[in-house]
């Protein structure tokens, strides 16, 4: 089971309340204006579906969360907390919308599998389940409903009449009639009669009759008038939508709870910042080198950050050609021409249109796969997430908005969602062809935003450089003679004591040093050789190494743990307010005249922001003058009650 993240159990608490007293008011307006006026947001208009099926009384909200938060994570808990807060039931019907065919399938695949979290997060939020795809429902047999959870996953096209599901989903079929049979008096009315002027035995029918949760999974492709009206045919007891980029003007979504980008960084779900380089148009082998560079230099981290933490890992370089012709010479050339990197057509697949050789790649994130890159035009096979993905290579001069945002979101998710050792395995990386940085900054900036975060975050997470970008550790390798000027078994001890910091092939006598080193561990790794010009190579790599570090900002040392890493408490002081000789928090005071909480406040630093400065320890006390004003008066620092991150007694 996947342990939830802060912000998700955050995301799940608010729709938890949500839903808890809209069941207690009848009232979904009055909820949400609830849930805003408590977290001190400003009060946003409620917008309640116009279409036919569709009440004022039904929860309509949406929850915005960003690329790589855990959209179809946070779906599955969804559907158990509206099965347990709005419908107080043990067992319902869940209508799961996707936007494609392709997607349809792979989420089946995962909802059904019981070794996936998805399956597992599913069953311990609604209990037993039972998971169908749209074809597979329209046989869905009475007794299949009883006693259990069945969630239906289909695309919303497949319940438009003009569609040839659609005219399935509402046509007659014998294996419905048992679902009809019995049904309460005040229940007639809610079903579609048929020529007979009973109640027609369909697919639509019995939703209708069970009144079903309706996800809307990537909410934003299905906003046109023909969706809500397709949505009312099924007459659902509530829907809640996820996506990243909630419509704002004809159907506005009732956003409920924003996951900012800072969250997602803060919970180590996506790779931040984005380092950006461009190249002038006749530069773009030049270009094309850098990034197999940078790929190569990863995956050497890649292999250092394995052997220290077991986790597998191996970047992939995304390259969007100039169009679907080029991409086949385009792989021959990275073969041949390139020769410095090694690459095999297995390791060079290409995703377009019919060719799609990404098919054939089940299991792209295990050892098994060789993947190292992969070229693209528009956009990758619809549903591929790999978090492997890590350096895109843009050979377009002329972009279109929807392939650049896909092509960003690829390389934005974190493997494993946690961070690692090294911190350039913590970004993301882009290459652009064109003749102003500007321009393609503007274009990654409207990409990050249509993947979900606000043009604030998305300005601050992009970082350009024109001179290429260089990782901070740089490892170096030195290839002596094992026979004549290596202690090998020396060798060996000194790499498994240095744990990993050091690589050793005795087959080639390659010494590689992948961190800096302390002078400690200098001395060790000098002692491993047997001659003075060896002894004089490894210091040298060792200190090419320390260089590169600092160079990048680093210390060029080993450095201890920080207060972060160690997952201390972070201590913030109160504002407090003095009266008399006592304190009174400043939240708790009738001074506010709207709610404040410094959870909701964004935590972001400034770009002059620089953390080797210690900062100036600054107190006073705020006061009202005699005409009424409000003064700062310095005074030395006052022992606070607590702190609001800590309990402990601190001093501004």
């Amino acid at each position: 089971m996947i342990t939830l993240k802060d912000y998700q159990e955050r995301v799940l608490d608010t729709l938890r309340n949500y839903l808890r007293a809209t069941s207690r008011t009848g009232d979904p307006a009055m909820a949400f204006r609830e849930h805003q006026r408590g977290f001190g947001a400003r009060i946003n208009q409620y917008f309640p579906v116009q279409a036919a099926g569709l009440s004022n009384s039904m929860p309509y909200v949406c929850l915005r969360v960003p690329t790589g938060g855990g959209k179809t994570l946070l779906a599955c808990h969804a559907a158990g907390i509206a099965q347990s807060e709005l419908l107080q039931a043990e067992c319902s019907v869940v209508l799961w919308l996707v936007p494609s065919n392709t997607i349809l399938d792979q989420t089946v695949d995962a909802l059904r599998d019981k070794r996936h979290a998805y399956c597992r997060a599913l069953e311990m939020a609604c209990g037993p389940v039972s998971v169908y795809g749209i074809g597979e429902a329209l046989n869905l047999r009475r007794a299949a409903m009883v006693g259990q959870t069945v969630v239906i996953v289909s695309t919303i096209q497949s319940f438009r009449v003009e569609d040839t599901t659609g005219r399935k989903v509402y046509g007659q079929a014998g294996v419905f009639d048992e679902h009809l049979q019995n049904v309460p008096a005040d229940r007639i009315g809610d079903l579609e009669p048929g020529a007979d002027g009973k109640p027609k035995r369909s697919l639509a029918n019995v939703l209708r009759l069970h009144r079903p949760t309706v996800i809307v999974d990537e909410a934003h492709n299905a906003r046109s008038d023909l969706s809500f009206t397709t949505l009312g045919q099924v007459m659902p007891s509530c829907i809640i939508e996820f996506t990243a980029t909630p419509d704002r003007k004809k159907h506005p979504s009732n956003v409920l709870h924003h996951v900012s980008a800072a969250e997602l960084k803060a919970a180590d779900m996506v790779k931040l910042p984005l380092r950006v380089i461009t190249r002038h148009p006749s530069q773009k082998d030049q270009l094309i080198s850098e990034a197999l560079t940078l790929r190569a230099d990863l995956e050497k981290l890649a292999i250092a950050e394995s052997q220290e933490s077991s986790e597998y890992l191996r970047p992939i370089l995304l390259i969007q050609a100039e169009n679907v012709a080029a991409c086949e010479p385009l792989r021959e050339r990275l073969i041949t021409e390139f020769t410095d990197f090694g690459l095999t057509k297995e390791e060079v697949r290409i995703s377009v249109g019919a060719l799609d050789e990404l098919k054939t790649e089940k299991a792209i994130s295990t050892p098994k796969s060789k993947v190292r890159a992969i070229i693209t035009v528009e956009k990758l096979r619809e549903g591929w997430d790999c978090p492997f993905a890590y350096v895109l290579c843009s050979l377009k001069e002329t972009r279109s908005a929807t392939a650049i945002e896909q092509l960003v979101g690829r390389i934005l998710r974190l493997p494993n969602a946690k961070p690692k050792r090294h911190p350039d395995l913590n970004c993301a990386y882009a290459f652009s062809l064109s003749n102003s940085m500007p321009e393609v900054l503007n274009e990654l900036r409207e990409a990050l935003e249509s993947n979900g975060f606000t043009r604030a975050e998305a300005e601050r997470i992009i970082i350009p450089t024109s001179s290429g970008i260089t990782l901070g550790q740089q490892p170096e390798s030195v290839t002596l003679n094992p026979a004549t000027e290596i202690d090998v078994p020396r060798t060996e001890a000194m790499v498994k004591k240095l744990g990993g910091k050091v690589r050793f092939n005795p087959a080639k006598g390659e010494i590689t040093v992948m961190v800096p080193l302390s002078p400690e561990e200098t001395a060790d790794l000098k002692s491993c050789a047997t001659t003075d010009e060896a002894k004089t190579a490894l210091t040298d790599a060792a200190e090419r190494v320390k260089e590169a570090d600092q160079a990048f900002g680093g210390s060029g040392e080993t450095r201890p743990p920080s207060p972060y890493q160690l997952q201390l408490p972070f201590r913030v002081p109160i504002l407090c307010v003095k009266e008399g000789d006592h304190y009174f928090e400043f939240e708790s005071t009738h001074l506010l005249e709207h709610p404040w909480n410094l959870s909701q406040k964004d935590a972001s630093l400034a770009a002059s922001y620089d953390p080797t400065k210690k900062p100036q320890a600054q107190t006073g006390v705020i006061d009202i003058d005699a005409d009424s004003n409000i003064v700062r008066i310095n005074e030395p620092a006052v022992r606070m009650t607590s702190c609001i991150a800590c309990t402990s007694r601190c001093r501004r």
